[in-house]
C-alpha cells in the first residue's frame, strides 16, 4: 500500500507497536524546524518534536511503520549533524509511540514544501563525507529496495546498497553522497528522460552532505 506523498506505507499495525525514535546529540540552539527539515523527506516520516527539557535537547520522530523507524534509527546514528560544533546524533528506539498534537503536519504535504531543504552550493567544499556516506546507504537499503542509479558526478567512494528480500517496494529513488557541486541540471539530464519521471528534489545538509530524491509515477519504472 502506498501513501498520498508516493512512500510505502507497509502492514496495518497495532497501537502498541513502536514507531518513534529518540535522538540525542543535538547542539544546544537547535531549533525544532531543523529536525522537521531532516526528517520529513524520509519514507514513512508522519511527524517530530523536539524537548528542552535538560541543558540538551532531545528529538523524538514517529513513522508510519516500526521497519520504517528502524531504517531511520540506523540512517542517524552516527550521523554529523552540524559541522562547526561536531555534533554527531545518536539515535534509539523510543519506549513508547510520539503523540501526535492536532492540526499535526500532513505527511501527504511533505512532497508540496518548498522550504523543505533549501538547495545551495558552497564552493570549494570537500565531497568526502565519513557520516552521510554510511547513513544514506544504510537507510537506502533499508527502505527503497532497489540499487540506486548513480550519476556521473558521484564521489568515488559511494557503493551502492545492495537489495534485501524484505524491503518494501517504493516509487521513488534516494541516492546518497553525492558530490557538493551537482546541480539539478545534471541530476534529470539522468534521471529526467526516463519513463514515468514525475518530479525530484536535491537536498544538502551541511556542506558536505547531499543526496538527491527522484519520483516517478510508479514503483516499477523506478
Amino acid at each position: 500500500m502506498t501513501s498520498l506523498a508516493g512512500w510505502p506505507t507497509g502492514a496495518v499495525e497495532g497501537e502498541d507497536v513502536v514507531r518513534t525514535i529518540f535522538i540525542t546529540g543535538f547542539p544546544p540552539d537547535t531549533k525544532e524546524r531543523e529536525l522537521q527539515n531532516l526528517l520529513r523527506w524520509w519514507p514513512g516520516y508522519e511527524s517530530c518534536q523536539l524537548s528542552y527539557k535538560g541543558d540538551q535537547p532531545m528529538g523524538f520522530a514517529l513513522f508510519s511503520t516500526s521497519a520504517m523507524a528502524f531504517a531511520a534509527r540506523d540512517a542517524l546514528q552516527g550521523l554529523l549533524f552540524d559541522v562547526e560544533s561536531n555534533a554527531v546524533l545518536r539515535a534509539e528506539m523510543a519506549k513508547k509511540n510520539l503523540f501526535r498534537k492536532k492540526g499535526a503536519e500532513d505527511p501527504a504535504k511533505r512532497l508540496r514544501v518548498a522550504d523543505a531543504l533549501t538547495s545551495y552550493v558552497v564552493p570549494g567544499a570537500a565531497s568526502y563525507d565519513p557520516y552521510g556516506a554510511a547513513a544514506a546507504a544504510a537507510f537506502a537499503a533499508a527502505t527503497v529496495g532497489t540499487t540506486p542509479v548513480v550519476p556521473r558526478t558521484v564521489a568515488p567512494s559511494y557503493t551502492p546498497s545492495k537489495v534485501y528480500k524484505d524491503n518494501p517496494p517504493c516509487n521513488t529513488l534516494y541516492i546518497g553522497n553525492l558530490s557538493p557541486f551537482v546541480n539539478e541540471t545534471e541530476i534529470l539530464s539522468v534521471f529526467g528522460t526516463q519513463p514515468g519521471y514525475t518530479q525530484m528534489k536535491l537536498t544538502r545538509q551541511g556542506v558536505t552532505n547531499t543526496c538527491c530524491f527522484v519520483q516517478y509515477s510508479i514503483r516499477f519504472l523506478s
